[in-house]
Parts: C-alpha cells; structure tokens; sequence
C-alpha cells in the first residue's frame, strides 16, 4: 500500500504521520449542472464577491535552460556507456529489458543545532547513492504492475540503494552500476512472473492502463553547484539564538541550520543524459515547555534560501525568536478548547497545508492506480469540486512566488523528465493530476511530477501547489464575512487558525476518506470582535465537503515551504494560497499525554538560587 504524510516545520524534528493513502484514475469529459450542494439558508454565496484576484507573482525558470556542456563530469559517460552496454546484452536474454534508467546522487548534508546556549549537533555527511530502474515486458503490461492480491508484498518494490566508490574511477564505477543492473534485472523478472500469473487468474476480466510512458529525450548539463559558509560563525550564531530563545515560558530553545548541496546524474535507455546541482539552507527557531496539563507546547519559525547566504541576519533572527516565544507564552496562558461545528477562516500558511492535505494528496496520478484506495476524485474529472472562482496548479518551475522561494523548485523529476505546470482545478473543475511515468485514463504521459528520496521507486507527488482565486477581499473584509456568518448559524463563535503544526490524510479503502491537521495558533472570534486564544485542538473532516464548504478567499497569498513524507520518501515542497472562509469545519479535542512537567527547574532556566 502506499503512504502519505507531511512534515510540517512548525515541529523541533520533522516526523511522518503514516497513513494509508491512495487515489483512482480519472476519465474526461464535460460536466453536468453543478454539483455543490446550495448554501444553507443565508450563508454567503460566491456571486456575492467582488471581482478581483488574489495577487500572485510567480517568477519561474527559463523553459530552456542553458546547459553547460563543458561542466560534464566524466561518471555521465561512464554511465552511458554502461546502460549501453547492458540494453545489449539484457536484449538477448529470454526476458528483455526495454527500459534501464540510472540515477546517481551525490549528497553533502551538514546540520548544526544549538541548544541552551551550547552546540548540540554537528554533523557534515556525504553520501552518494546509485538508484537502478529496469523494467521489463513491455510498456503496456511490465514487472511494475500492481497485483490483485498482494497482501503478502510478492510485488512490492525493495528499498535499497546501490553502493557507489567515490571519485571517477571507470572500472570501479561501471563494475557498480553492472552489479546492481544484474540485481535488478532479475528481481525484475521474478515480479513479471507473478505479474503475469495475476492476469492469466483475472482472465483479462478488467482493462487496465499501461504501466508505463516513454518520454521525450533530454539533455542537461549544469554545472556543479558550491556550498560555501563559515561554520564558526554559524556556530557562534546559533549559540547565542538558541540562549536567547530561552525567555519566558520557554524550558527549550532550539536554533538549527542544515545546509545541502546536490548534485544528479541521470542516464537512461532512451538518451537522456542529465547533470543537475544545487544547494539550499534552512535555518529554524524553535522553542517549547510543557503545559501543566501535560500538553506539549511548541513554536517554531523556519526561513528557507538557495545558499546560506541568504538566510537572515541577527536582527531578522531576533525578530523571529520574539514571535516563538510571544506565541509561546501565550499557549502557555491560554485555555483548552472544546469541540465545535462552525465557521472558520485558514489564513495563509494554514490554508496551503488544508490544501496539501484535503486535495493535494489526493491528486497525485500514480495513485489512481492503486487498487486499495478510496480514489476520491475518481469519477470527478471536469466536474465541480470547489467554488468556480477557485483554481489550482503544480508547477515545479516556481523559483519564487510574491518574492519568496519555495521549496518544490527543481528543472528535471527524478525520472528524467522536464518539470511543467500541472492544472489541477480550473475554475471550480476538477481537470488533470500530477503525473510521473505511470499513465492512467485520459492521461497518458508525465508532466515531470516523479519524485523521490534515493532508495526508494519514484511515484507522482505534489511540488509547488498555487491556489488562484479569481474573486477576493481583504482580510479583514474576510473577518467580518466570518462573524455574519457566526452570527447566522447562531454559533457562540468562529474560529481563525493561523499556524499549523503537522497534519495526515487517510486516502484508504480500508478506512474512512478523512483528513486530520494539527494547529498551533488557534483564536475564536466572538460577535463583538474580539479574539481568544486556545489550545489543544485539532481540525478533521472529510476532502469533498471541505472542499465545497470554502465560500471566500482573501486578496492576500502566503507561502508554506517543508518537507513531505510519502512512500518514495521525503520531498521538498510548498504550498500557498490566500486565507479561505470555511462555510462548516469540524474541531476535535487533540491528545494530551499524561505526563506533567518536571519537578525540578531546569538549571539553564533557574530563576533562584537553590
């Protein structure tokens, strides 16, 4: 089965909620009337916006990039050479390969955190992993296609890499890529026999998509990329962040660094050669305390850069350690809240996860394959799913969005396909997905949405997700909308969530079509105007009601960049959107461990002498 989660960065460590996830192909086709259930008795409608979007400036990368021929590294021949090689002789076996992809990935990984005042972690990794796909039978029918029957994982793909020597040594590299390709190739086999005894037990009762598209030729080359900082002065700043973080209600203050630099070389039997390289920086302040009811407190800020030179400086740094802990002095002093059933507005950051996880999940094509999902937009291809001043799109091209980067930028997925904009939702219709090599109906192709950590097979997963929305207000028109609506519904009060902490979504047969995300920064607004912080919630509901329960959206876009856990591991991406009016949304009392805070002060904390 596969799995979906995301890591939110509101968290000290990134974690991975794992739940069954899953979706089903879709077919074309113009829609009927309408599906959205009519607004309740007066509840707002969407007519009654004004006709103005929601500002977004996107800048992207050029659709021809430049290559650098000159900058190519000799593993690419050494590569080429041997998928050759290897096509010919696999050709003559009595089961032949007709595709062999090999992807090599070289990773530097430095993290450096500081806790208290004193460094905690410092750790400088290299690795570099070798990635073999070989697939054989044919395009229609291969030793990737999923059983019926698979509950003992006959044909579940294994999660290894390769080992790879480092430098470019031809004969060592060449004897690694063979010794891997042989390993492949027969694990391939064994899977095609199954797969083939599968069918002959269906007796072809179903039709089924192909297993795989074959994709135009690429070629690539950029030149390796430079990671460049000085490591005593990041530890010297964090050092200090990480003491001044330590105010307040806080007994843990965190201030963290992780840099990276990348680079891939792609090869594969239909001629494309790929050489890519970046880098990217993450700097986070976090600070936590546990409440006196157990409950585990936590904020934490989070700015995202190309290189270690652009993340912020001491002021900005500072300014982000004033907003933790403000944010987390007031959790400390705020009630806990109760269930509720109303109307709710999702600001910003919080309305891109609500997306993420509501619909982006959802979307992603490989999973409308899968047998064992619930397939929730299945048979909503060119049918309504939202409100028809609503649009959205993937578009891994985004370099940067209202002058922030985003996460989800790459040129080239990880199955050697160029990256392009995916439309997801045209004005209220549901109309295409995020598809990697895996074709299904009325889809036949990738549109450069096949990702992966190296280890693991790539499947379509989300990158830039953009919410559009053609009709909108201010924000604080965006208040008043809510508490009319508060005041309509006869509800004591609306509820705002600005942060989110971390979420999952349940796309399984096996188990209801739900979704659950965790907020930090929770406020219920009153008639009169005022708002209350609370704590200890959580917001769950089901995707399409959620979906056709959203009746406005601000002028106003923000930016969510993290991290996203999946069955092909942990993908960088984003999400923005403006802040959404929700018609209906469902609170649940979060968890609260039984655990109550320590009974000795921490020394670091210590306000009096023992």
């Amino acid at each position: 089965m596969p799995f979906a989660s995301y890591a939110f960065p509101y968290m000290r460590k990134p974690f991975a909620l794992v739940v069954v996830a899953a979706c089903s192909g879709g077919a074309g086709g113009k829609s009927p009337a309408k599906p959205v259930p009519p607004p309740l008795p007066g509840n707002l409608a969407a007519t009654e916006l004004p006709n103005i979007p929601a500002k977004i400036e996107v800048v992207t990368s050029a659709p021809t990039d430049a290559s650098a021929p000159d900058k190519k590294s000799p593993l690419l021949d050494v590569m080429k050479a041997e998928n050759e090689r290897e096509m010919a002789a696999l050709a003559k076996t009595g089961t032949p390969a007709y595709y062999l992809g090999y992807q090599l990935v070289e990773q530097r990984i430095v993290s450096l955190e500081a806790e208290g005042g004193a460094l905690v972690t410092d750790q400088d990794d290299v690795a570099r992993n070798l990635d073999v796909e070989v697939r054989v039978g044919s395009p229609e029918l291969d030793n990737t296609r999923q059983l019926a029957d698979d509950t003992n994982g006959l044909n579940a793909p294994l999660t290894r890499r390769g080992d790879v020597p480092f430098g470019d040594d031809k004969e060592a590299i060449a004897s690694a890529l063979w010794l891997e390709t042989d390993r492949r190739y027969h694990e391939a086999v064994s899977a095609l026999n199954y797969v083939k005894q599968d069918q002959q037990t269906l007796q072809k009762a179903k039709k089924y998509d192909p297993d795989f598209a074959h994709e135009p030729t690429e070629t690539h080359i950029e030149a390796p990329a430079k990671l460049e900082f000085d490591k005593a002065q990041w530890v010297d700043r964090l050092k200090r962040c990480s003491k001044g973080a330590l105010k307040g209600a806080a007994t843990r203050g965190t201030c963290g660094v992780v840099f990276q630099l990348n680079t891939s070389y792609f090869v594969n039997s239909e001629g494309t050669v790929l050489q890519t390289s970046w880098t990217n920086a993450q700097l986070s302040v976090s600070v936590g305390v546990k409440a006196d009811d157990g409950m585990n407190l936590s904020r934490l800020e989070q700015r995202f850069g190309v290189a270690p030179k652009d993340l912020p400086g001491d002021g900005e740094v500072d300014k982000m350690i004033k907003t933790v802990t403000d944010d987390l002095d007031a959790l400390h002093d705020a009630p806990l809240a109760e269930p509720y059933v109303g109307p709710a507005i999702l600001q910003g950051r919080a309305s891109g996860v609500f997306f993420h996880e509501v619909f982006g999940h959802r979307i992603e094509g490989h999973r409308q394959k899968d047998t064992t999902s619930g397939q929730t937009f299945a048979s909503y291809v060119g049918k309504d799913i939202a409100p028809e001043w609503l649009s959205v799109y993937d578009n891994p091209e985004i370099e940067t969005l209202n002058g922030i980067q985003v996460n989800g930028f790459y040129r080239f997925d990880d199955e050697g396909v160029r990256a392009h904009k995916a439309q997801l939702i045209d004005h209220g219709k549901l109309v295409g997905f995020d598809m990697g090599r895996n074709p299904i109906a009325g889809f036949p192709h990738s549109n450069g949405h096949g990702r992966r950590s190296p280890g693991l097979p790539p499947v379509a997963r989300q990158g830039n997700l953009v919410v559009e929305a053609a009709k909108s207000v201010e924000y604080a028109d965006l208040e008043k909308m809510l508490i009319e609506e508060v005041k309509k519904q006869h509800r004591p009060y609306g509820m705002v969530f600005t942060d989110i902490s971390g979420g999952f979504t349940n796309t399984s047969a096996f188990a209801p079509q739900a979704f659950k995300v965790n907020p930090v920064m929770a406020y219920r607004l009153y008639p009169d105007g005022h708002k209350e912080l609370v704590r200890g919630i959580d917001i769950s509901g089901t995707p399409l009601v959620a979906l056709q329960s959203i009746r406005a959206a601000s002028r106003q876009i923000e930016t969510f960049n993290g991290v996203c856990g999946a069955e092909s591991g942990w993908v960088p991406v984003s999400a923005s959107a403006p802040s959404l009016l929700i018609e209906k949304l469902e609170i649940e009392k979060g968890f609260i461990p039984p655990d109550r805070p320590p009974i000795l002060t921490a020394p670091a904390i210590q306000k009096e002498k023992p």
